[in-house]
């Protein structure tokens, strides 16, 4: 009791000035990465090398990411036949848990502990090499899903010119204009202390060396409950209805929307 039992060096949430990463504000972050090809955004992948080393990439560093993602972001048909099988009205958060892992088998982690020459001085490569496998094919995953939830399932494949934020953005059928919508919604959900539920179950369930696959689909799992991220589709469930009930046409005055809002809290 009464100790720190969390120390992380990557972000920083503030309750009062919000989040840095590695020191920075978002808008010194943004600043500071290389931006994407004709955009005003940084990529993921310079996102993720700064995150990992607490360095500004240089535009080659980045490259080299994007590059290397582009090796790893591969996803095996047996994947998608697993999340097929599933009752298309499953969650989508149940597919992707499913998903990752399918992936398990090729867990090179696990591969490495079973191999018997186990070492837990060198066991964080194979942990780096999965964490690398699983960040580079989760956009995949999840627009399969997408696409197999909400677009009856016409699949996009990917661009293999793009960078992760803009080829998910093109596999979901979005216009251009989203891909810089993607690339700051991924950047900005990447890392939050590693204190909250999913961040610490993956934590937890590593902790037993369970590889990366199993930890990170335990983490979406924690994910997926009403107070972490499924509270994101809680609060556009609730202003849907909101609007329905209060702003249907009828013009939504400041004062209308004040007495609605007192009313949800009022009700608890």
């Amino acid at each position: 009791r009464d100790i720190r039992s969390l120390v992380t060096d990557i972000s920083y949430l503030d309750p009062q000035e919000g989040i840095r990463f590695r020191g920075k504000t978002i808008p010194e972050t943004f600043a500071a990465l290389p931006k994407a090809d004709g955009s005003k955004y940084p990529t993921v992948e310079s996102f993720w090398y700064f995150l990992l080393t607490g360095d500004v990439p240089t535009q080659a560093q980045v490259d080299e990411v994007v590059a290397e993602w582009k090796t790893r972001q591969e996803v095996p048909q047996y994947v998608f036949d697993a999340i097929r099988a599933l009752p298309r009205e499953s969650h989508p958060m149940v597919m992707l848990s499913v998903g990752i892992l399918a992936l398990q088998k090729d867990s090179k982690f696990a591969g490495f502990y079973n191999s018997g020459k186990f070492n837990k001085m060198t066991a964080w490569e194979s942990v780096y090499e999965d964490a690398s496998d699983i960040v580079a094919r989760i956009p995949i995953i999840a627009a399969f899903i997408y696409n197999l939830k909400f677009r009856g399932d016409k699949q996009i494949a990917i661009d293999p010119k793009l960078d992760m934020g803009a080829n998910f953005a093109h596999m979901i059928g979005q216009s251009d204009e989203y891909k810089d919508v993607a690339r700051m919604y991924f950047i900005l959900h990447s890392d939050h202390e590693s204190g909250n539920v999913s961040a610490h179950t993956t934590h937890l369930v590593h902790s037993a060396l369970s590889d990366p696959y199993y930890a990170y689909s335990a983490g979406l799992n924690g994910l997926a409950g009403p107070l972490h991220g499924l509270a994101n589709q809680e609060v556009l469930d609730w202003t849907m209805k909101f609007q329905e009930k209060y702003c249907k046409g009828v013009e939504p005055t400041k004062e209308l929307v004040t007495k609605a809002l007192w009313d949800t809290l009022n009700a608890g």
